[in-house]
């Protein structure tokens, strides 16, 4: 019907329009839409009157179009005539075109209605559902960040199980080693371990004692003695670390290079131990009393090769300082940053595998701290405590600074020493030694490292005019001292074990003779292993 209508309208005057300027007149539809366009049924689009003839065609222009035709239509009814050709039943076909047009025009424009309504509701709609979608983009955003959250966690707690499992392989591992070459023992566990240390010593055409061959050694720092150039078994440890329970454990140390009695026989530590709670243990047995932090620590740690002379060759009865053992009890301290003990013993070294000679006994307190990074500062000391006609006394006291951080290595620790033997006058100062030393090392790489040494010891500071020491030698009044100098170097061929070679000078004054012997040089290496 519409295009009848458009062909009725053609067989009538029309207005003529210019056909819009995108379509080419050799288009195939351009004769088509010049015509319309002469009828002024279709106009170009705004604003610049374009056909855009490839555009899909909407409900909203195709109404504009009927509604030009109608419009159209009318016009051409109340102008037209029987006459000319046109009869009046043409009119009467036209006027019933334009009826059905009309009729198709509110048809759409009640459908548009519709669609408008469908179009608001739907719009509605779709800002509620962009709404929902955005409500659902941002919880899933939310589930996105906790599942990033969570799989990081995943990833985390995977590479700590790999890490405990391959901790706990390792750990296996080493405990079947472990276990392998344990002893077995009637009950709990037992470990032997051991250290061998062979000396060799030069003192250049002197003796390494300084003293004439063939006379006694000094009483103070001798390196064991020797005629000449000598090797020396110097240490030969045999170790037996047991264990019965987790709280209960013993120790015990043979040195069968020492072929003597007391502080020279083979025995040197037996204790054992009972762990009181996380930090604290007691022990009661045989061991060092603990003075000093380099007179406590184990032969394979030290970095030179004969302890520092206030903690070596000294006698125990006569200025020693550290490294003395003897029989006693001691509850230690052991946390993170603090290691602390109070013990109580027989004496300070002097009587080491035998029973006490007195009813006095010999009370020590150690404190190490290590609040600052690489730092750790002690005072220790101990004294005779106790009641006894004509008293012996034995005095030790001191402090230490360490530090170590990278390559370097510093240590420092002064004593203060007095002795007096049973049955001398208490009011006199009796014999008192102070020194002290001072040690650099540097680790040139994983096997070398260089080490500086100073030690001053004065065995007798202050004593009785024209009497002698403890240990029975006469010592002058001023005078007395040594200073010893030491560079070393030490090469670890292996774990466990390692080569040192130390250049020593012995500086002593001249009254000190007596106690230490000549002035010297020596030249001493340390071969050891522990296994």
């Amino acid at each position: 019907m519409f295009a009848a209508a458009l062909l009725s309208c053609g067989a009538l005057t029309a207005r003529a329009q210019d056909a819009p300027a995108d379509i080419k007149p050799d288009h195939w539809a351009y004769a088509a839409v010049e015509d319309l366009a002469k009828k002024g049924l279709i106009k170009g689009y705004p604003p610049d009157g374009k056909f855009l003839g490839g555009r899909t065609l909407t409900r909203y222009e195709a109404a504009t179009i009927l509604k030009r035709v109608l419009d159209r239509m009318e016009e051409i009814v109340k102008q037209s005539q029987p006459g000319n050709g046109v009869t009046k039943e043409d009119i009467e076909n036209l006027r019933s075109s334009a009826a059905e047009i009309r009729r198709l025009v509110d048809d759409l424009k009640t459908q548009l209605t519709v669609i408008g309504a469908d179009m608001i509701k739907a719009s509605s709609d779709l800002a509620a559902l962009r709404k929902e979608i955005g409500d659902v983009g941002a919880r899933v955003g939310a589930i996105d960040d906790k599942v990033s959250r969570l799989s990081a966690r995943v990833d985390e707690t995977t590479l700590r199980t790999d890490q405990a499992i391959h901790g706990v392989a390792e750990l296996r591992g080493a405990l079947q080693t472990g276990l392998s070459k344990k002893v077995d023992v009637g009950v709990g566990r037992l470990r032997v371990g051991g250290e061998v240390q062979v000396w060799f010593g030069t003192a250049f055409g002197s003796t390494l004692g300084g003293n004439t061959p063939g006379s006694p050694l000094p009483q103070g720092r001798n390196f064991g003695g020797g005629v000449g150039d000598t090797f020396r078994l110097r240490r030969a440890k045999i170790i037996l670390d047991g264990t019965i329970t987790d709280a209960v454990n013993y120790h015990t140390m043979i040195d069968v290079a020492r072929t003597g009695t007391g502080s020279n026989g083979p025995l040197q530590d037996l204790w054992v131990g009972y762990k009181l709670n996380r930090y604290l243990r007691f022990e009661i047995g045989q061991q060092k009393t603990g003075l000093t932090e380099e007179g406590t620590r184990e032969d394979s740690q030290l970095l030179t090769i004969a302890r520092a002379i206030m903690n070596e060759d000294l006698p125990a009865a006569a200025g020693r300082v550290g490294n003395a053992r003897d029989t006693g009890a001691v509850l230690k301290l052991n946390a993170s940053r603090v290691r602390a003990s109070v013990g109580l013993w027989n004496d300070n070294g002097n009587t080491i595998n035998v029973v006490d000679d007195n009813r006095l006994k010999f009370l020590t307190g150690t404190l190490f701290v290590s609040t600052l990074r690489h730092f750790t500062f002690g005072v220790w000391g101990g004294s005779n405590v106790g009641s006894q006609h004509g008293k012996e006394i034995r005095d030790r006291f001191g402090g230490t600074l360490l530090f170590q951080g990278g390559p370097h290595t510093f240590e420092t620790e002064a004593a203060y020493a007095r002795d007096i033997a049973p049955g001398t006058d208490p009011n006199r100062p009796g014999s008192i030694a102070v020194g002290f030393y001072a040690l650099y090392g540097y680790r040139v790489s994983r096997k070398w490292q260089i080490v500086f040494r100073y030690d001053v010891w004065d065995p007798a500071q202050h004593d009785r005019a024209n009497s002698t020491t403890e240990s029975g030698v006469f010592i002058p009044q001023a005078n007395h001292k040594t200073k010893e100098y030491t560079f070393g170097i030490t090469y670890v061929p292996a774990q466990g074990s390692k080569i040192q070679l130390n250049y020593i000078r012995e500086d002593v004054e001249v009254n000190g003779g007596n106690f230490f012997g000549a002035p010297r040089t020596i030249l001493l290496t340390n071969f050891q292993t522990n296994f």
